[in-house]
């Protein structure tokens, strides 16, 4: 098999994965006739919890690392680009659809571009400020024509999608720009390892969860859980790191376009409510062409120069 087409399967499959994530965390938390299972919170806390569990015993072969100066880094990456935005995704698709979700997750490339702008100093051109612009135009145009009136428009749960995709945007960034360094599996151990004594104290002390446990009621949830922990996360990350050694961060990247589609199929398989307006996420999709598109040509040159 050529290294081409190994690095599309490979592409296809993290697109797969990744887009399932969000009808696994409506399955976790409701049955098929929509009665409540986990509980958002269950779910965001035993996700983090499973994944720092299975990435546990890298955390400690590389633990000088977290007691290095990069130490708040870490943190940092645990908590915007782990810990809060999986409570955010699962409190927000108690309302939202999986695919209202999936589409709105698409915001990351936008929201990164900016924070590395303003925050990080980096030069952005007019183009890719218009594609951010675009992007946001269809996130609006998405969540007011997404209900059946104006009085149900789901702006909170929305918000919360996005609010996450922000969080995602600044680990990004801190990633790229503190931990470039560091490995990304090792960041994505010890920065889960740190979040991990909150998600122990979090399920013991504040959930049913032991109750729940060997509860036949409660075993599909668990496993599609268990599946989102390992797959959506682990699993995840390790494709896409070989992924970027077989190819390129641009190439690899290139997965944002294909999440989407899978979560708006899988929507689709279960029957979940989607309108004509989730036609709006092609501007979504535009912006984020547009901003990887202007971030190659900015790479390239500093290559070549």
């Amino acid at each position: 098999m050529s290294s081409k087409t190994k690095s599309w399967i490979l592409l296809i499959v993290l697109a797969i994965i990744w887009g399932s994530s969000f009808i696994l965390m409506k399955k976790s938390m409701f049955d098929e006739n929509h009665n409540p299972l986990l509980s958002a919170n269950e779910v965001a806390s035993l996700r983090i919890f499973i994944s720092s569990i299975v990435l546990l015993f890298v955390a400690i072969r590389q633990w000088e690392i977290a007691l290095s100066k990069d130490w708040i880094f870490l943190i940092l990456v645990g908590l915007l680009g782990n810990l809060i935005p999986a409570f955010l995704f699962t409190n927000a698709e108690k309302t939202l659809s999986s695919s209202s979700t999936g589409i709105l997750n698409s915001l990351v490339p936008l929201f990164s571009v900016l924070v590395a702008a303003f925050v990080f100093g980096q030069k952005i051109s007019l183009k890719a400020f218009l594609g951010v612009l675009l992007g946001l135009l269809g996130t609006i145009l998405l969540i007011l024509f997404n209900s059946s009136s104006i009085s149900s428009i789901p702006l909170l749960p929305s918000l919360m999608v996005v609010f996450a995709t922000v969080c995602y945007a600044f680990s990004l960034n801190i990633i790229k720009n503190k931990l470039s360094h560091v490995s990304s599996i090792t960041i994505t151990a010890i920065s889960l390892s740190f979040m991990l004594p909150f998600c122990l104290i979090h399920l013991v002390g504040f959930t049913d969860v032991s109750q729940k446990l060997g509860n036949p009621l409660y075993n599909q949830a668990f496993l599609f859980t268990s599946i989102l922990a390992v797959f959506g996360t682990t699993l995840a990350l390790v494709i896409f790191n070989q992924l970027i050694k077989l190819t390129t961060s641009v190439f690899a990247s290139s997965v944002t376009y294909f999440i989407p589609v899978v979560a708006i199929l899988w929507g689709v398989y279960f029957g979940e409510n989607i309108t004509w307006a989730i036609s709006f996420s092609v501007f979504i999709l535009l912006g984020v062409f547009i901003v990887k598109k202007e971030e190659h040509k900015r790479v390239s040159k500093k290559t070549t120069s």
